[in-house]
C-alpha cells in the first residue's frame, strides 16, 4: 500500500475508528492505540481485493480488541466530539451537546453487543448489512435487533426528559 493512499484513509478513517475503539473499550487512550494498531495493520497487510475499507478497517479493530481481551485475560488470569455548525446560538448548542451527551450516556448503559450494533451503523456508517456480516449475524436478526435498540433508546431518552432526537 502506497503511504500517500495510508494518509488519505488515515484522515479519512482514524475517527470512525476511534469511535468504534472507543465505544468497545470505554477507554479512550487503549481506542487511540488500537485503532493506529489497525491502519499499521493496513499498511503491512491489506488485501487488494478489499470492497470497503471502512469495513476492513472496523474488522481490524474489533480483532485488535479481541486480542486485547484475551491478553488481558491471560495476564490476569463516550463522549463523541461534537463539532459546532455555522448559524448555531451558544444556548442551542448547549442544548443540542447536552442531548448528545445523555443519548451518548444512553448507548454506554446497553449491553455490549447492543452498543457494539449503534456504533457501527450510526457513528462509524456502516449499512445494517455490513454491521450483520461484522458481527457475525444475519440482516434480519440484526434489522430486528436495531429496532429494538432504536425503541429502548427513544424511551430511556424520554424517561430523562428528552423529547424527540434530532
Amino acid at each position: 500500500m502506497d503511504a500517500d493512499l495510508l494518509e488519505q484513509l488515515y484522515r479519512k478513517y482514524y475517527s470512525a475508528a476511534v469511535l468504534y475503539c472507543t465505544a468497545l473499550s470505554a477507554d479512550p487512550h487503549l481506542a487511540q492505540d488500537i485503532a493506529s494498531d489497525a491502519f499499521v495493520k493496513a499498511y503491512l497487510s491489506l488485501p487488494n481485493d478489499v470492497p470497503s475499507f471502512r469495513y476492513w478497517l472496523l474488522r481490524v479493530c474489533r480483532n485488535l480488541w479481541i486480542d486485547h481481551l484475551r491478553k488481558r485475560k491471560r495476564e490476569a488470569s463516550g463522549e463523541p466530539i461534537s463539532h459546532m455548525t455555522d448559524g448555531i446560538t451558544p444556548e442551542t448548542k448547549y442544548l443540542q451537546d447536552e442531548q448528545r451527551r445523555c443519548l451518548w450516556k444512553c448507548i454506554a448503559e446497553l449491553p455490549a453487543t447492543d452498543r457494539e450494533l449503534v456504533v457501527l451503523h450510526y457513528f462509524s456508517g456502516l449499512r445494517l448489512q455490513e454491521a450483520a456480516a461484522l458481527l457475525g449475524k444475519s440482516y434480519a436478526a440484526t434489522r430486528q435487533q436495531m429496532v429494538r435498540l432504536r425503541h429502548t433508546l427513544k424511551l430511556r431518552m424520554e424517561e430523562l426528559g428528552y423529547g424527540e432526537l434530532e
